[in-house]
């Protein structure tokens, strides 16, 4: 006999203006299942996201609770009946501790005042249910990304969350962390919890789902148990086109004697640690740099982007022998672009145009007389980058807030690539990005490289170390343990050594 679901969404459907961004969604979620939402970003995820959780109202359908008709007003009154949302971007206050933020969302009833025991004894039950051991006194600017991801979902959790919707969950977590999140999430759907369960990762969507609901342009392009459906099938889908995954090819390079780049003696005493490492990159090629969280492949990334001033070592470009840089500004210097894992807090001014953004390196090209700017030849060389790297938005003077996370990406990679560097380094250039601008972003990575470029690529994502890369280092407690290639780069040879599984 077939349940009855604890939400039904029938007709739901967002206008602004008259632009129509979600149109005639339908989809029910019985208790203790999950639904796995996916799409190209800009596919309408978000805006039904928002619907569900009481942060937008629709204009059209009727959301059904328990058999109740309801429309959320706000995001406490969706708590208040159980639906609970895990952003993407992580919603905490940095400086107070983990206790602190556990409580804030979930204050007893009628009181005023917690004593910090008191809340140290309800974090710590609160993380136990997730069987996390971090000290609840701890600020969460002391944590981790991954840490700090775990904190949010024991959060929802305290609230007694009957419907929880997780959006990209894993972004920021290494394979071990995943698989034991996966764990939980099970555990969660067997004690009745039902989910919403949105990644561009499609085998952890899969994995944890019983059906996969394609939204595309709006609208509900297809909704299949998880078993009657596949991944090629999925992404097809999304993609409105056939698709098929190829094997990944190297690619062609340059000659060998364009100019290496080595990192020698790497070191630092902070965490993540380096020990000793050094790294060749060549002109006319992808690197990929591979590591676990707290691998030290992350400092390698922010040490060149000038990010990290307590690393030893140097730089070495033919004849010139430089130290690490200090600060941004040397890194650009040394002709080092940097592309930072957090988009919307280290590299993008969220409330200025996509023209300002996309020009912010070379602003120095358009001024003119005095301190007058050039806009009319600014505005001209964003239409250009918007068109060269297939981003979506209304104009190049929308403001970049505005637009999804695959678009925002683009826009960062354009930037960093109009100011023409000698070497390229992104530090995991396709989190919360979906297929179609990962496998763009991927091609004008290697569109560059081809064409003299040397390309630094440091990610968790062992897939995109693979896709992506012509050569791949992998690291482990802040040493390169070994460089793949050829036959050897493979997904579960990156992960085993990576997780020091393999002798």
């Amino acid at each position: 006999m077939q349940q009855n679901p604890f939400i039904s969404l029938r007709g739901i459907g967002k206008r602004y203006g008259t632009v129509e961004v979600l149109r005639g969604v339908d989809l029910e979620i019985v208790a203790g299942s999950c639904i796995g939402l996916v799409g190209e970003n800009g596919a309408g995820k978000s805006t039904l996201l928002g619907i569900v959780s009481g942060k937008i109202p629709q204009t059209a359908g009727t959301i059904m609770l328990a058999g109740e008709e309801r429309n959320f007003r706000s995001p406490r009154e969706a708590r208040a009946a159980g639906i609970e949302i895990i952003p993407q971007e992580l919603a905490y206050i940095p400086h107070l501790s983990v206790a602190e933020n556990l409580l804030l969302a979930n204050w007893p009833r009628r009181r005023w005042w917690v004593s910090q025991r008191a809340m140290v004894r309800a974090g710590t039950a609160a993380l136990d249910r997730l069987g996390l051991s971090i000290d609840v006194r701890r600020k969460m600017t002391e944590l981790s990304l991954a840490e700090r991801q775990l904190v949010e979902i024991a959060k929802a959790l305290l609230g007694d969350a009957r419907l929880l919707i997780l959006d990209e969950p894993t972004a920021s977590l290494h394979a071990r962390e995943t698989e034991f999140l996966m764990g939980k999430l099970h555990e969660l759907k067997a004690s009745g919890v039902s989910l919403i369960y949105v990644s561009h990762h499609l085998d952890e969507t899969f994995e944890i789902s019983d059906e996969i609901a394609v939204l595309r342009n709006g609208g509900l392009e297809d909704l299949s148990a998880r078993e009657a459906t596949t991944i090629d099938r999925t992404v097809s889908l999304m993609l409105g086109q056939d698709h098929a995954f190829g094997v990944t090819k190297d690619r062609p390079m340059i000659e060998e004697s364009g100019r290496p780049i080595r990192l020698t003696g790497w070191n630092t005493s902070t965490q993540p640690v380096l020990v000793d490492c050094d790294i060749e990159l060549r002109h006319g090629e992808v690197l990929g740099v591979f590591g676990l969280v707290g691998s030290g492949a992350e400092s390698i990334a922010r040490g060149l982007g000038g990010h990290q001033r307590d690393i030893t070592g140097s730089v070495t470009e033919e004849s010139n022998t430089f130290r690490v840089p200090r600060s941004p500004r040397a890194a650009r210097a040394m002709g080092i672009a940097y592309v930072p894992a957090e988009r919307k807090t280290d590299g993008l001014a969220l409330n200025q145009s996509v023209a300002e953004n996309l020009t912010v390196m070379v602003l120095g090209r358009y001024s003119g007389f005095g301190s007058w700017l050039r806009r009319r030849a600014q505005l001209s060389q964003a239409k250009v980058s918007v068109q060269n790297s297939a981003v979506r938005c209304q104009s190049v003077l929308q403001e970049v807030g505005e637009l999804s996370g695959g678009n925002q990406q683009k826009i960062l990679l354009a930037s960093r690539l109009l100011a023409e560097p000698s070497i390229l380094v992104l530090h995991e250039p396709t989190r919360g990005v979906d297929i179609g601008s990962r496998n763009q972003i991927h091609s004008q990575l290697g569109e560059y490289a081809r064409k003299g470029g040397a390309v630094l690529l440091v990610t968790s994502d062992v897939q995109e170390a693979i896709d992506a890369t012509d050569r791949l280092l992998v690291m482990r407690d802040g040493r390169v343990i070994d460089e793949l290639a050829g036959a050897r780069k493979t997904k579960n040879l990156a992960l085993s050594i990576a997780a020091g599984s393999h002798e």
